[in-house]
């Protein structure tokens, strides 16, 4: 039985998945930044490519305060590539993490109505 109800919640989280992997590529859904020092502003980029049929278009990419994204406006047309451009600022934590970007895409899941969404990250070690 723990099985099945593991089953069944794995399934819209597997969906999902399939669905943004038809719709966009990206070239790496991890960033690492390396050894950053207190005060950086470190700048880097995630690159995708449209690999469906249809019209693709960010809502918003979500982040903490200590990122700064910029992501493009537009619609992305099937085989194009587009980047989402981010800049660290250091001054605003204290150690060591991972940051998340939330990437919201105002295309749907045909199954669920949903927004699709991405998730991607980046890490950084502090450096002394």
């Amino acid at each position: 039985m723990r099985i099945l109800m593991f089953a069944l919640f794995l399934l819209p989280i597997v969906s999902n998945a399939q669905i943004q992997q038809s719709l966009v590529k990206f070239e790496t859904e991890n960033i690492d930044l390396g050894k950053v020092k207190k005060g950086d502003q470190v700048e880097s980029a995630f690159t995708f490519t449209n690999i469906s049929k249809e019209d693709v278009q960010i809502d918003i990419v979500s982040t903490c305060d200590c990122t700064e994204a910029n992501w493009p406006q537009g619609i992305i047309k099937p085989g194009d590539s587009a980047t989402i451009d981010f800049i660290f600022d250091s001054n605003q934590k204290e150690g060591e993490e991972v940051i998340e970007l939330d990437v919201y895409f105002l295309n749907s899941d045909p199954k669920t109505g949903n927004p699709v969404s991405v998730f991607l990250s980046y890490t950084y070690q502090w450096a002394n």
